[in-house]
């Protein structure tokens, strides 16, 4: 999806789930827009929306609520030659099960990562895939991301 200043990259999958508003806000400053007003959310997120969100905000920063279980676990998963990448933690609660991954380039070249390529079913979880994000979808050799993964299940 593109306008006139920006392009965005959208992961869209068939889900059996009431339909989505997504509004994307162009951060480009207003001079350089084209005049037109940005939309504003005509009302807060669906309930399942913020607890993904909740459950993501508590990944990525560590800081993570009573609500939800984490367990630590460094567990390395194969995933291709070229790629160190390993399980830190898995989070539960909320509805969702929350994977925390480490990946490393450990090739001589750079890599490209897109969420397409986690979107994979876990025979330990089960869950369907809701929701992926990666920290930096550019490594260059040596360099680490944190990948997120976040599935339907959980407890609470």
């Amino acid at each position: 999806m593109s306008s006139a200043t920006a392009t965005y990259t959208l992961l869209l999958r068939r889900s059996d789930t009431p339909a989505d508003t997504i509004v994307i806000r162009d951060k480009t400053p207003q001079a350089l827009r084209t005049g037109v007003p940005e939309a504003a959310p005509s009302g807060p997120a669906p309930s399942h929306v913020r607890a993904m969100k909740g459950l993501l905000v508590a990944m990525s920063s560590d800081r993570v609520p009573a609500d939800v279980r984490v367990e630590e676990t460094s567990k390395p998963i194969q995933l291709w030659t070229e790629a160190r990448f390993t399980l830190l933690r898995r989070y539960e609660g909320r509805g969702y099960v929350g994977e925390k991954y480490a990946l490393q380039n450990v090739s001589l070249a750079p890599m490209v990562l897109a969420e397409q390529e986690f979107d994979r079913p876990d025979s330990r979880s089960g869950g369907e895939i809701t929701g992926i994000a990666i920290e930096h979808h550019n490594l260059r050799p040596g360099e680490t991301t944190s990948v997120y993964v976040i599935r339907r299940g959980g407890t609470r």
